[in-house]
């Protein structure tokens, strides 16, 4: 294990999965805009807590699945099973991360914002994490904690719960990372097996995934359109753009429908699903700014 500080800093960037969980505090900062749309200290401020909050997820998640990271190739090389950080380092990280996002979420937002963030942290990690040994769809009420970091931004603004805005954002955001996961199962889903996790591969064949995908897709598809038809985007342009990604990304997405049960390379859906998902979240952020 090596001493470098450079080094170490990187390990630490791993632990916390930032390039992940820079998207998610996006989600966040989206969430506080489409309430209170201003560019403040206090918006940062708690974009910042969620990635925190996150971080910590995320560290927590790698110190509960050590044993399962170990056994699969795609996550040997994690920062705790390849023992570039040692278990006493990520819990120090994990603390840290944890209690420096959840008071800057109630000194900059409030207690309900603070308390949603604990809520999330808990059932991504109490829930989720090892529901994932139980049941290959555990990824469906795990994807509840995608959903909530808009809620989060949303509320520290001073919006409430059951806000039409929000809830239509958050049935956005839950029903996309559905897909996105079933498309990593399909690529990885045979290592998933060996380490004895219950994987969607062993259940159904790749086309059948395939086409389940697409279905759910479609889905999140419908679920943006919601956001036109119920005025949360509220100027015609950034509606006709919506429009013109969705047509376009079913349309890319038909493709999986044609796919042999071998062909595996399912990244440039990733791509597709990512950048449609991050046009909706600048159209809805713009859609502020000039309204």
């Amino acid at each position: 294990m090596t001493s470098n500080p450079g080094n170490k800093l990187k390990y630490y960037l791993e632990l916390g999965k930032l390039k992940i969980m820079i998207p998610v505090s996006l989600t966040g900062f989206t969430g506080y805009f489409l309430f209170n749309p201003v560019f403040s200290i206090r918006l940062v401020l708690v974009t910042t807590g969620i990635l925190l909050i996150a971080i910590a997820a995320s560290v927590l998640n790698q110190i509960q699945e050590v044993d399962l990271d170990s056994r699969m190739s795609r996550t040997q090389n994690r920062p705790i099973p390849a023992r570039k950080l040692v278990l006493k380092e990520a819990y120090v990280f994990l603390l840290l991360s944890f209690i420096a996002g959840m008071t800057i979420l109630y000194k900059a937002g409030n207690f309900k914002a603070m308390t949603i963030a604990f809520l999330t942290l808990a059932w991504y990690n109490g829930i989720y994490t090892n529901l994932k040994r139980v049941t290959a769809f555990a990824v469906v009420p795990g994807a509840i904690t995608g959903a909530l970091p808009p809620l989060i931004g949303w509320v520290a603004a001073g919006g409430g719960l059951w806000d039409k805005d929000i809830i239509f954002l958050e049935f956005l955001l839950f029903t996309g990372q559905i897909p996105h996961f079933w498309l990593l199962i399909l690529k990885y889903g045979s290592e998933y097996k060996e380490a004895g996790v219950p994987s969607l591969t062993g259940i159904f064949t790749n086309s059948q995934v395939n086409r389940l995908t697409f279905t759910w897709v479609v889905f999140s598809v419908v679920a943006a359109l919601f956001l036109c038809y119920f005025e949360i985007i509220r100027n015609w342009p950034f509606t006709v753009m919506l429009i013109i990604a969705s047509v376009a990304l079913i349309w890319l997405f038909s493709g999986l429908l044609k796919k042999q049960d071998k062909d595996d390379n399912n990244k440039k859906y990733s791509v597709y699903l990512d950048s449609y998902f991050l046009l909706i979240l600048i159209l809805l952020i713009t859609d502020r700014v000039i309204s």
